[in-house]
């Protein structure tokens, strides 16, 4: 893969500064300051919030400047109607198509997920986070990939990924997961695991329903609470801030696979 651009490089940077919240919704962006903090140069800065703004991740007010946009119930609910169809559809796919590694490699992306339950319980605290909490999103990440990939379909990959982005963005950071909630999104993904062994397309597609409608309603919550209030959301940890930026590059992996008229690969 050719090195990053500045651009590239900004990117991405300022996406990761969005996703721990230290460019507060309400607070207007300064490019030069922006530019001063990052290391680099203004003109790919610049073309970096204009992507992002492109991307609806930032809004311009004329006359007053750049802000991050917020998050919104209904583009909320829109997003998940979209995984919805798409993964429904990929995961009964792939349950025809997988090869028998890549249900081996599905498999092992569950497990890695309850092992990171597992450590969290041994923790004793009360939501997850740190090495456990990075074990378990890259696990579940590379879960939904695999199912994308084994699909065979580039577009619904690209769609999807960008909607995970953006999931990091407006939601993932304000998750609370408990040991409950941890559990029951284990258990979703065995059932889809084990019905994509079997070669059960329909149990695939009706198990995948399952976890995204479930989903939906968490994140829905937490928007909820957000709205009520309007308290600035908090910047993540630095651990937690690392392990999404690890996240966010792995998605953007299979974007550039297809803009590069390769196949995507988790």
């Amino acid at each position: 893969m050719p090195p990053e651009s500045l651009g590239q490089q900004a990117y991405y940077r300022i996406l990761q500064c969005l996703i721990d919240h230290s460019l507060p919704i309400g607070q207007r962006i300064s490019e030069p300051a922006l530019a001063k903090q990052l290391g680099i140069s203004r003109t790919p800065v610049r073309e970096a919030l204009s992507r992002l703004e492109s991307e609806g991740y930032l809004y311009q007010v004329v006359g007053s400047g750049t802000f991050r946009t917020e998050p919104e119930r209904q583009q909320l609910l829109e997003a998940y109607e979209v995984r919805e169809a798409l993964e429904c559809q990929a995961a009964g796919n792939a349950a025809k198509r997988m090869s028998a590694q890549e249900r081996i490699e599905l498999q092992l992306q569950c497990d890695n997920m309850h092992t990171a339950i597992r450590a969290f319980r041994s923790s004793g605290e009360n939501f997850m986070t740190g090495e456990p909490l990075k074990q378990y999103l890259v696990a579940d990440l590379k879960f939904h990939l695999l199912l994308l990939s084994a699909a065979n379909n580039s577009t619904a990959m690209k769609i999807v990924t960008d909607r995970r982005i953006r999931d990091c963005v407006f939601g993932d950071s304000s998750h609370r997961r408990n040991l409950t909630h941890l559990a029951k999104v284990w258990r979703v993904h065995s059932r889809i695991a084990k019905s994509v062994q079997g070669a059960d397309a329909r149990g695939a597609r009706y198990w995948m329903r399952k976890h995204i409608r479930a989903s939906r309603q968490d994140a829905i919550i937490a928007l909820e609470e957000w709205l009520a209030d309007r308290q600035p959301r908090k910047s993540v940890p630095n651990e937690v801030s690392s392990m999404l930026e690890e996240v966010v590059k792995q998605l953007a992996r299979p974007r550039i696979a297809i803009a590069n008229g390769h196949p995507p690969k988790p």
